[in-house]
């Protein structure tokens, strides 16, 4: 059985199509590659399968057409299939059908909140956890990176820093996860890590373009940049 894997992506981009507001149309730039064949890789397979949780985003068409791009006809994974949750009459048996026939989960951007409400709705966090324990990879992105900590904070859904929260995730793993590190000022993160210390909870803070690797009792990190890294706070 392979090892217990979870990999936590900060952020960064894989080749989206962005509108500028005079309506031109270009593709960013694909960041995350060396992380993105890690979690290949991780599944002890040469094209293994891969099941998309989008739920963060609303299962935009969209994003699975991305990640079906990067990760299928880049990276080599025989398929990419989507688990849609949003406004769907899915069954229990046919979740647990899709994520047990799959070597790699990986989970979008978005509203973790959001997210981690319908996933308990519909018994999709007990699944992963079991998922996780059989040796499938988890992984994500974002909100798909921070969910699986025991705690992440509010700041997707706030505008003031002076009412951030510690909100509980999904605890697959110890701690606070935050993401996107790079682009806080000085000051949110002065807070962020005071809020932790008050509460005496240790976490990490994830670049964009990094990725924690959670793996059995092993931890390591993985950067695609010099400049980016991940640490623990506060």
């Amino acid at each position: 059985m392979n090892k217990k894997t979870i990999v936590a992506v900060g952020g960064g981009e894989i080749g989206r199509i962005k509108i500028l507001p005079d309506g031109t149309a270009y593709q960013t730039e694909i960041e995350t590659t060396l992380i993105d064949k890690f979690i290949v890789e991780a599944s002890g397979k040469e094209h293994p399968k891969m099941l998309f949780i989008g739920t963060a985003s609303n299962d935009k068409t969209s994003y699975l057409n991305i990640i079906t791009t990067h990760f299928k006809d880049r990276l080599g994974c025989f398929c990419v299939e989507p688990l849609n949750l949003v406004g769907t009459n899915i069954s229990y048996e046919e979740i647990k059908q899709k994520i047990f026939a799959t070597d790699i989960i990986y989970v979008g951007g978005g509203d973790t909140t959001s997210m981690l409400k319908i996933w308990k709705e519909l018994g999709v966090d007990k699944l992963l956890y079991e998922a996780y324990n059989k040796g499938i990879v988890l992984s994500g992105i974002s909100a798909g990176a921070i969910c699986w900590f025991e705690y992440y904070d509010n700041m997707d859904d706030i505008d003031n820093i002076e009412q951030l929260d510690i909100i509980s995730g999904l605890s697959f793993v110890k701690g606070f996860g935050v993401p996107h590190y790079n682009w806080l000022t000085d000051e949110e993160k002065r807070k962020i890590n005071a809020k932790l210390k008050d509460k005496n909870i240790k976490g990490w803070s994830i670049d964009d373009c990094v990725a924690i690797v959670f793996q059995d009792d092993e931890l390591k990190i993985i950067s695609c940049r010099s400049d980016r890294t991940a640490t623990q706070i506060p």
